[in-house]
């Protein structure tokens, strides 16, 4: 890949797509330091302005790191929290056989309204008796990587959020309730920035990346019981589909 000056493409963007590039094709691998930016004008031709807001635009976006008094590196791979045969009740709570690993588990009533009743193909006055809304979160040796929220109709479950707040098991959260529990769950995967309650739970900046998880979970009956979001670092999370689960 070449520069070409004569482009409307601004040379900083064409610099930036050069040296990602580069990294791409592991000619900077991860944790290794790149040329100095002294060097990257003299073999491109660059001013030395154009060449620093390149540099400090992949340092903003992560792709860099500057190590003072050493220089430019390409950012390191981080280890990453392996999701191992993910499927649509991955972080479902209606779904977990325990409550172990949900980390400072909040559970709020939720007035229902036209929007949420709408989600869960409520009419009527079914959903009047709201929904519980339970958050939590999920570590790996010490570092949170996934902020959770289940939405589940008060009509299903009237005792789940007492039962919770009491620190019942699951396997008494939920007995008796098995025409009510998931059997079918559809999901949907994507990406988008981090808004700011998200960016202060998992301890990343507003504008970062977050992969995010949504499932909708059927009963027995074919009634939706739970709406269940999940949003995963993305920088720290690695997901492996089971093409044999839903």
């Amino acid at each position: 890949m070449k520069l070409d000056k004569r482009s409307t493409v601004p040379l900083y963007i064409q610099l930036k797509e050069l040296l990602q590039e580069r990294i791409r094709q592991q000619i900077y691998a991860p944790g290794q330091q790149i040329p100095s930016e002294l060097v990257l004008c003299q073999e491109l031709t660059l001013s030395r302005p154009t060449v620093r807001q390149a540099i400090a635009e992949l340092v903003s976006e992560g792709l860099l790191v500057i190590v003072k008094g050493k220089g430019t590196f390409v950012a390191a791979e981080p280890e990453r929290v392996e999701l191992k045969g993910f499927h649509s009740a991955s972080f479902s709570l209606l779904s977990a056989r325990s409550l172990e690993a949900m980390n400072e588990l909040l559970v709020e009533t939720l007035t229902g309204d036209a929007d949420l009743d709408k989600l869960f193909g409520l009419t009527g006055t079914t959903g009047q008796a709201g929904y519980w809304s339970v958050t939590w979160q999920q570590e790996e040796d010490g570092q949170r990587y996934v902020a959770c929220q289940s939405v589940i109709p008060v009509y299903m479950f009237p005792e789940l959020g007492p039962d919770l707040r009491q620190g019942k098991r699951m396997v008494d959260l939920l007995a008796n309730k098995y025409a009510y529990l998931p059997q079918k769950a559809t999901c949907r995967l994507y990406v988008r920035q981090a808004r700011l309650e998200e960016s202060r739970l998992l301890d990343i900046s507003r504008s970062a990346p977050v992969l995010v998880s949504t499932s909708r979970l059927l009963s027995r009956s074919g009634n939706i019981c739970e709406i269940s979001t999940a949003v995963m670092r993305s920088d720290l999370v690695a997901v492996g589909l089971d093409s044999g689960r839903s």
